[in-house]
């Protein structure tokens, strides 16, 4: 279950991180499309709700709360 914080995130929560997103690493599997670009949806995810890395949400429930804000989700770079 995802925590408090990421579960009370609204899309301006996610496009705001969006905006200050840094991608160090290859993109993951799951990606959500944002303004044209690319993000790893659970990094995203965290960094909006301002929670540690090792929050107990996990990839497919950042996809979904990602969906349910409006936002493409991507697998392996194709539209889900």
């Amino acid at each position: 279950m995802a925590s408090a914080k990421v579960s009370a995130l609204t899309r301006q929560d996610i496009i705001a991180a969006a905006q200050k997103f840094m991608q160090t690493r290859r993109l993951p599997k799951w990606t959500a499309l944002i303004d044209g670009r690319e993000f790893p949806a659970r990094p995203l995810v965290l960094e909006a709700a301002g929670v540690a890395p090792n929050d107990t949400t996990n990839s497919h429930q950042a996809v979904a709360i990602l969906k349910d804000l409006g936002f493409e989700t991507r697998y392996e770079g194709k539209p889900v």
